[in-house]
């Protein structure tokens, strides 16, 4: 059978469909993946077809607008007008791809669609074939109302009847811009009726949307419908083609019984990461506390002079260190979220964006973790309070110890291949 996996947004969005692509093909089927041009080689690493994306949508990411608003710099007015330089910006982007994935649907013909609910073109082609479209949808709170948590593009709290109207609001904006730059292709699919409205009950009543993660993390809530299932988190394996540098492996064996904290903000920017850089290097230096720090996409820097005590990174596949310490502190995406849990650290978060506020506030409550603060708030003072209270609260090790021994084994690729089968 053949598969057209899509798509787009940072590292943490692709992963996940690189993760099932690698299953698929394990399984025997066909499969071409579609993602921002950018991450060929990691299609490249997991021996998938590649199909490049428009590049310019990571681009508008690294820029400075895109660093000021993930990092939340300014008042609320402030950010929300630089949400609106980059949807502006991202307007002729957003056409482009839209244009892209079009294309591949019309010259592969897929007998199944894996797609990113961020992938607009696509939903439509599931209106039209329904029984062979999949949304995965990488985090919990997207479409179906519910009281306890805001959708997940809402970073506060908004009580129970605000957040149950949240959803409403997001979903119907998701549905008018679905409608607006797919009916230009409308003659791809002919009897769908693509307005407003026929999409939204589409989303809600009919789309088939698959969650990979984890039950542990994110029960599965009674209330939604059949079609909605939370399947466990799934990685694949990105060690094969990895060797530990010499450095690394020294300094692990140097510290492994002072309890080391990794800290990374993964694929995310923010304002001012000498500032943020230099708040943590002064209390890691003022407590002596073993640290390895991943610079990944310039969230953090490494400065100049670095103590024997703090080790820093660039790239690091993460399942190959967090066995051999400590605990994380992180951004709170849903990836590196799940992949500290399952292997029994404990974690703290500074969210930058949309669903990792929900996971900071979630780590909380599963006591995994203190309640991080946002990232426009990290200071030498807050990391100082943080830091050492998620080092020396032994309970959130504790906790997260027994929740990785939940976690393993809940994600069986049979029973996920089988479901991308039905």
């Amino acid at each position: 059978m053949k598969f057209l996996l899509l798509s787009i947004g940072t590292r943490g969005d692709a992963e996940p469909f690189l993760a099932v692509g690698d299953l698929l093909q394990r399984a025997g089927h066909e499969v071409v993946i579609a993602l921002p041009a950018q991450f060929r080689h990691l299609a490249d690493d997991a021996g998938l077809d590649f199909e490049p994306l428009d590049e310019r949508f990571l681009e508008l990411l690294e820029g400075q607008t895109a660093r000021d608003f993930m990092g939340q710099k300014g008042s609320w007015l402030k950010r929300l007008l630089q949400l609106a330089r980059l949807a502006k910006t991202s307007l002729v982007v957003q056409k482009e791809i839209i244009r892209e994935q079009r294309d591949l649907l019309v010259r592969l013909v897929p007998d199944r669609v894996i797609y990113h609910p961020k992938c607009l073109v696509a939903r439509v082609w599931g209106m039209s074939s329904p029984e062979k479209a999949i949304c995965l949808s990488l985090v919990p709170n997207m479409m179906y109302p519910e009281r306890r948590y805001p959708h997940i593009g809402i970073p506060i709290d908004l009580g129970g009847w605000g957040n149950l109207q949240s959803y409403t609001l997001v979903n119907r904006i998701t549905a008018r811009m679905v409608t607006k730059y797919v009916k230009p292709f409308a003659t791809d699919f002919p009897g769908v009726a693509i307005n407003t409205r026929a999409v939204y009950d589409h989303m809600l009543k009919r789309e088939r949307t698959l969650y990979p993660i984890s039950p542990t993390l994110y029960p599965r809530p009674e209330h939604w419908p059949e079609h909605a299932k939370v399947m466990g988190y799934f990685e694949r394996p990105k060690t094969s083609n990895w060797a530990p540098p010499t450095k690394l492996t020294d300094f692990l064996t140097r510290f492994e019984k002072e309890n080391i904290t990794f800290i990374t903000f993964g694929s995310m920017v923010n304002a001012a990461p000498q500032a943020t850089t230099k708040a943590i290097m002064d209390v890691l230096e003022k407590h002596q506390i073993p640290a390895i720090i991943n610079t990944s996409s310039g969230g953090l820097i490494r400065p100049d002079q670095t103590p024997e005590h703090v080790h820093f990174v660039e790239s690091i596949p993460y399942e190959s260190i967090f066995p051999k310490i400590h605990s994380v502190v992180h951004h709170g995406g849903s990836g590196t979220t799940h992949t500290a849990v399952k292997h029994g650290c404990a974690s703290l978060i500074f969210p930058h964006i949309v669903d990792q506020f929900f996971w900071n506030r979630r780590i909380a409550e599963l006591g995994v973790g203190p309640l991080g603060v946002k990232i426009k708030h990290l200071s030498a003072d807050t990391f100082e309070r943080l830091l050492l209270d998620l080092r020396n609260h032994e309970a959130y090790s504790t906790k997260a110890y027994l929740l990785a021994q939940k976690m393993n084994g809940e994600a069986n690729p049979r029973t996920l291949v089988a479901e991308l089968l039905r």
